[in-house]
């Protein structure tokens, strides 16, 4: 059972829900725009593909989480963008 006071709530949607090249591109622009943003700040967003997108980010090394190991599911984990910027956010899914 899922601590929900701890992590958003379990959806299977959210696992297999999939972005675009755009989606990440805007994505990655909004945690350079807001470094440290908090994951469940994120999930309020409805953002299409996100956790799908912050694992790709995670794997490729462009972000960098508040928690070890990472847990992308929980609402206080808090998500640093590893990169300068130059790069378009269009990490391998």
């Amino acid at each position: 059972m899922w601590d929900t006071a701890k992590r958003i709530p379990f959806d299977p949607e959210l696992l297999t829900e999939r972005s675009d090249p755009a989606a990440r591109i805007r994505l990655m622009a909004l945690l350079l725009e807001r470094p440290g943003i908090s994951v469940d700040e994120l999930h309020r967003m409805r953002l299409p593909g996100l956790f799908a997108d912050l694992r790709s980010f995670h794997r490729a090394g462009l972000i960098r989480v508040s928690t070890t190991p990472p847990r992308f599911f929980e609402r206080e984990t808090r998500v640093y963008p590893v990169c300068d910027g130059t790069g378009d956010g269009t990490a391998p899914a």
